[in-house]
């Protein structure tokens, strides 16, 4: 599996370093929009190649993968770019920014016998399977809590004026798409999707949310999901049900542990020891040496449903991406 990669940012850099303990994985070309910034990116990782023309990248026949993590309004045409080239893709979250979007990536991959999947760790997680399978002690299920929030530096600078991608509008951000998702890919990823979505956010003066809740419906049970970057908090994810409730300590971003909770019982649950994004890379891989469409198609769906969820919660909000 060896993998060109799109982006320098922080998340690249911790991609790289949880993908390269996956057996059989590599890093061996980079692009970037200059050449100096290419190479300079690739000699810090140890990456032997390194392009500012995106095409010659993409005509590279060495490469299996091309790994996505540019600003979120680019996800859509660098993806179609690579799968139209005959690549695999892995794409960091979100995945698109609208349904349309994401239904025309997903049709390409498909129709290209490719393999295209998104880049959202916990899901991937044994602390995530682990979590599914406590249902029955807690049950049944009658409210969630999700609560991801982080103060960013870069609210800092949107308040003095300066609008960085993250908080802009036509760059696909706001906290929903940068933390919020992590929310929702792990509820979605429990339950499917929900009867209703509803969204209340605290919103710029240019429409992008800085913060907010996303209300989840579904039959019998409610979810609350937070996610901030204009303030913080403890993060943590509550599952309640009428026998007891599980509790996750640090947040549902990555799962570090689990504790169940019931009338009887104290259960502390914690077997991950490898970094949080090694997970996804382990199970991306193993789906393309087996070629197993079906577990893509399944993550496909996913993904898709969790795009849905958002634009429905951003629809509330009156806030519009990538039309």
């Amino acid at each position: 599996m060896k993998i060109g990669t799109i982006g320098s940012g922080v998340i690249v850099e911790e991609f790289i370093q949880a993908a390269r303990i996956v057996e059989g994985v590599s890093f061996d070309a980079a692009y970037s929009r200059t050449m100096d910034r290419a190479s300079l990116f690739a000699q810090k990782h140890d990456i032997p190649k390194a392009y500012d023309d995106l095409d010659a990248m993409l005509a590279d026949p060495a490469l299996d993968f091309i790994y996505i993590a540019s600003p979120n309004s680019l996800h859509y045409s660098y993806t179609m770019q690579a799968l139209h080239a005959g690549k695999n893709v892995i794409v960091e979250k979100p995945f698109a920014g609208n349904v349309v979007r994401a239904q025309e990536m997903i049709a390409l991959a498909k129709a290209k016998n490719l393999m295209l999947f998104e880049a959202i760790c916990n899901i991937h997680m044994p602390h995530f399977k682990y979590i599914s399978q406590q249902f029955d002690r807690i049950a049944p299920i009658k409210a969630i809590q999700c609560n991801f929030s982080q103060y960013s530096s870069r609210y800092t600078q949107l308040k003095n004026g300066e609008v960085t991608n993250v908080f802009d509008p036509q760059f696909s951000g706001g906290a929903l798409a940068d933390i919020n998702i992590y929310n929702l890919h792990f509820v979605v990823g429990l339950f499917g999707k929900p009867d209703h979505v509803t969204y209340i956010a605290n919103t710029h003066e240019n429409g992008i949310d800085t913060s907010g809740v996303v209300t989840l419906t579904y039959p019998g049970m409610v979810v609350e999901c937070v996610g901030a970057k204009d303030s913080f908090s403890k993060n943590f994810g509550q599952i309640q049900g009428e026998n007891g409730y599980l509790y996750i300590p640090e947040g549902v971003n990555s799962i570090k542990s689990v504790e169940t909770i019931t009338k009887d019982a104290k259960i502390d649950y914690n077997i991950q020891d490898k970094p949080r994004l090694y997970y996804q890379v382990d199970v991306f891989k193993n789906i393309y040496d087996t070629q197993d469409f079906v577990r893509r198609d399944a993550l496909l769906e996913h993904s898709l449903a969790v795009v849905e969820v958002a634009e429905k919660a951003r629809d509330a909000i009156n806030l519009k991406f990538e039309f």
